[in-house]
């Protein structure tokens, strides 16, 4: 198998646990409605879509050795991710995340329980990595410590990384490590917060946009919610309308969406098709109540990039 075709990804894997009301939810009560617990986590969700695209796909992770831990594990193994050079730990139970829908499925309030990660002593982790990574992509995300994201691109300086920030608090933790971004996903919020820069206008979004150019990102994709999203280069900054679909869960959205942009740039694609097959897989993602659709594949992203419909 090429090097193109195998992709590596350091970062988080939960257990989700997603509550679905039957109506509009009302806060200080008890709703009716029903309960799913699927695998989860940022980086997990990421391996898990880019496997759907038919890469061979590396997670290297953290995992305990209670029963969820032991479900987190199974579930990697029977979707064919590599784990075996992850970090298990013993008498740790799994990161977990709750989260509460509201009536149109968007996420209403969320709690993340993920001790694994935040008393991890970082040293152990950074002496569990590999040697050599046999990738030309690495995607990183920041469920992991500033230190652990440092050391990694040191360590692998030939690679392409690919960074998917977390949320506005975790994403500090890769202002340091910005030049060496081949690819940066962020959302709005999680973008404000790392360059300090509040959006009022258009002139404000492409600001934001020339703030990490500055700092080093060859790429950059900012998504803006109902508004798309924004992206440039040195060369220049574009913005894309959102594709339009089911919204059955949003969350994993951002995850394939970060999918979409590493099977559209290893296609060499331009950055108008990288936001368009980014936006496409997280619409089909949205479409589906789990935060992987397992629905997707290359032929099936393909087709609604090429006929450019909504799904």
């Amino acid at each position: 198998m090429s090097e193109a075709s195998k992709i590596t990804v350091f970062g988080a894997a939960n257990v989700d646990i997603t509550g679905f009301p039957d109506g509009e939810l009302v806060y200080k009560d008890a709703n009716i409605g029903s309960m799913k617990s699927t695998a989860g986590g940022v980086g997990r969700n990421i391996a898990e879509n880019l496997k759907h695209l038919d890469f061979d796909v590396e997670l290297i992770s953290i995992f305990g050795d209670d029963p969820l831990s032991d479900f987190l594990i199974k579930d990697c193994q029977s979707k064919g991710l590599k784990i075996a050079r992850s970090l298990f730990l013993n008498n740790m139970p799994a990161s977990t995340f709750i989260a509460i829908l509201d009536h149109q499925n968007d996420l209403a309030v969320g709690i993340s329980a993920m001790q694994l990660y935040d008393d991890l002593d970082d040293t152990l982790f950074i002496s569990n990595l590999p040697h050599q990574i046999d990738s030309e992509y690495i995607i990183l995300e920041t469920n992991l410590s500033n230190k652990i994201l440092q050391k990694i691109v040191e360590k692998y300086p030939d690679k392409k990384f690919v960074l998917d920030t977390v949320s506005g608090k975790k994403a500090l933790r890769a202002k340091t490590i910005m030049q060496h971004l081949h690819i940066l996903k962020t959302n709005l919020l999680e973008a404000e917060t790392m360059s300090g820069i509040k959006v009022q206008n258009d002139k404000d979004l492409e600001k934001l946009v020339s703030y990490f150019i500055v700092q080093g990102v060859t790429k950059v994709f900012i998504t803006l919610g109902k508004q798309g999203v924004i992206y440039g280069t040195k060369k220049f900054i574009e913005q894309q309308k959102p594709v339009k679909a089911e919204v059955k869960n949003t969350i994993g959205a951002g995850d394939s969406f970060v999918a979409g942009l590493v099977y559209a740039d290893i296609l060499q694609k331009s950055m108008k098709d990288m936001a368009a097959y980014g936006m496409r897989m997280a619409a089909l993602t949205v479409s589906h109540d789990e935060a992987v659709n397992p629905n997707i594949s290359r032929d099936k992203v393909e087709q609604l990039v090429a006929n450019g419909q909504r799904i």
